[in-house]
């Protein structure tokens, strides 16, 4: 019984120390991209950007170049928050740009989700 307990207790005590650590490290600035574009047997294909401040402080004026003549902003992410740009069909551009004030700047090309055989919008 006594085992149990102490072996709680250094689990709860690896556990805080886990998270302490990485809310420590964390960076003051980052932001995290994942530009994605899905092909589903309803609707085609679909792009959406997915823009996330994993950091520890809010970031400003995030703007998303996502093809000629389709420059969208948001005015600010809280840590934590997510959003989602959606690209014009007309102006889309295979490689992506995020910039934001605190001098993040992000360039990254889409990802195709891999697919299921069997689920909805598996693409058979």
């Amino acid at each position: 019984m006594r085992t149990v307990i102490l072996g709680i207790i250094g689990a709860a005590v690896a556990f805080a120390g886990y998270v302490a650590f990485t809310n420590l490290t964390r960076p003051d600035y980052a932001l995290e991209v994942d530009a994605t574009r899905d092909t589903t047997d309803i609707s085609g294909t679909l792009y959406r950007i997915r823009v996330a401040n994993i950091g520890t402080e809010r970031l400003t004026n995030i703007t998303a170049e996502l093809g000629t003549g389709d420059v969208q902003h948001k005015d600010f992410l809280d840590p934590g928050q997510t959003y989602y740009f959606y690209p014009d069909t007309d102006t889309l551009s295979p490689t992506i740009r995020v910039t934001a004030d605190e001098g993040i700047e992000v360039v990254t090309d889409y990802r195709t989700p891999a697919k299921t055989i069997g689920l909805p919008g598996a693409g058979r």
